[in-house]
């Protein structure tokens, strides 16, 4: 899965929390992580009822054998999406089909089966090939 489309005003930049240093992604192709901000302003991975946005770990890094660019870097900045369209969505973990609704579950991951305090997180389209991120904080009704 990739990040496709990011209009303006669905992004902005924050740093990583040095805790965070090593964190992997929890979703996608291991890639992927819903992130919240801790009292500084700086990303920490969502737990259950939060979720601000998505981060894709490997962003500004070359593919490494190892797959560590999957892990996250602590004080490193990274674009944090509120609003954006990932493709090549069939390659995610879990499968995602079309009309799945996603949502911020704990630890950062992505469920497709709603919780108590769960964050809507978006909705996968184009029989499954394109996810569409649209962090809201809608909590699901459950």
């Amino acid at each position: 899965m990739r990040i496709d489309k990011a209009p303006e005003g669905g992004k902005f930049r924050a740093k990583a929390a040095a805790a965070m240093d090593g964190q992997v992604g929890t979703w996608g192709e291991a890639d992927m992580l819903c992130v919240d901000f801790n009292s500084s302003g700086e990303i920490i991975v969502s737990t259950a009822g939060t979720g601000e946005g998505v981060i894709w770990t490997k962003e500004g890094r070359k593919p490494l054998s190892d797959g560590s660019e999957n892990e996250v870097i602590g004080g490193r900045k990274y674009t944090v999406f509120t609003f954006c369209e990932l493709v090549e969505a069939e390659t995610s973990t879990p499968t995602l089909a079309e009309g799945d609704i996603l949502y911020a579950s704990a630890a950062g991951i992505i469920d497709l089966t709603p919780a108590t305090g769960d964050i809507y997180i978006g909705r996968v389209l184009d029989g499954g090939s394109r996810v569409l991120i649209n962090v809201n904080g809608q909590v699901p009704s459950v």
